[in-house]
Formats: structure tokens, sequence, C-alpha cells
């Protein structure tokens, strides 16, 4: 599990209003509401997707151990999610997250939570990111084949940092299942489940 975990390390429009003039009165105009960005809405807060800097992140990394309870993993179909401390010091303090019960023999899967963006991820050497259609706005996969080709993660960059799920296939299944299929499957769960579905 060590080796797989060290593998680990994703604008909104301006509105505006366009007044004419004329001799009459104008009433004043109503006011535009901005879209809202996309979200995890969890009892511990709204968690939006959207661009990070992870200079200035600071402390603020969610933490997906303790902000999502045990209700809404298992709304998602996660169970037995406990926090995993090795992910953060083999991560460099670059993560943080959890494992989970196995989704089936062959198959782990951890939740985690990085300082490490999609712009990051694109300038790694060695690192494959895709960006797969998807429910999640943003959503994108990232694996270093050379490190581990049957770890995949599915990460949402949120404004307190990368959001994903890694899943990990080992033994006879190698060869009959998709690490990065089941890791986007997973994710789009825990959107779906606890965030905007559409």
């Amino acid at each position: 599990m060590d080796k797989k975990l060290s593998a680990t390390l994703s604008c909104l429009a301006i509105v505006g209003a366009l007044a004419g003039c004329a001799s009459d009165p104008v009433e004043p105009a109503a006011e535009v509401a901005e879209p809202e960005a996309p979200a995890f809405h969890f009892a511990s807060g709204t968690l939006e997707l959207g661009d990070f800097d992870p200079a200035t992140l600071g402390d603020d990394l969610f933490d997906p151990c303790t902000e999502i309870s045990a209700d809404e993993f298992a709304a998602a179909g996660m169970t037995g999610v406990e926090a995993e401390p090795s992910i953060g010091s083999m991560s460099g303090g670059l993560g943080q997250g959890c494992r989970t019960d196995s989704l089936e023999p062959g198959v782990t899967r951890m939740i985690l939570a990085t300082r490490t963006s999609s712009q990051s991820v694109a300038q790694a050497p060695g690192y494959e990111i895709k960006h797969p259609e998807s429910v999640v706005p943003g959503l994108y996969t990232h694996q270093a084949p050379e490190v581990d080709p049957y770890l995949c993660i599915a990460q949402v960059d949120t404004i307190r940092g990368g959001v994903g799920v890694g899943a990990t296939i080992s033994g006879l299944k190698k060869n009959t299942l998709d690490a990065c299929g089941i890791a986007v499957q997973e994710l789009e769960e825990l959107f779906t489940t606890n965030g905007d579905n559409g």
C-alpha cells in the first residue's frame, strides 16, 4: 500500500448588465445573480470546486476523513472509512486521506485530499493526466505508470485542495479491471450523492 500511496502527489464568467439611456425614468436594474460554483455539500460545509494555489493553501487543506461524515460516505457506497496517517507522511505533507473497505477482493480504494493541483500533475514528469467525460465538472485522472500502472486517482480541484479517490487493482484482476474507470465512478458517486449532480 505504501508504494501505491507514494504515487499520489485540477473561472466563473463575469456577468455584466448594460444600461441604456432614455429620457423616461428608468427603474433600477435587477441584480443579476452569478451562477453558483459546482460544489460538494457536506454537513461540515460546502466545498466549492475551483482552482487553488498550493503555495498559499496553508493549513486549509480539506480533510476528507473528518469533514465527510460516515453517513455521507455510506450514501456514496463507501464503508469502513478510517484515517490513514501514512498518506500524509509518505507524501511529505502534500496530502492526507483515508482508507475504506475494499470494493471487492483485489480492488482497494482511498479517499484523498492533496496540495497537488491539475496544473502541478500535468507538469510532473512520468505522470499521465486525462480528462474523461464526467458528471463532476473538471474531473481528471492521473497515474504514474512506471511507478504503479495499477493505481489511478480520479481528482477534482476545489478551493481547499484537490479531492480524489484512488483505486488500486491487484492479483488476477490487473488484466481485467480499469483502475481509472473505478476511481472515476467512485468520485462521481461521492459527488452525486453529496454535491451538485447536474
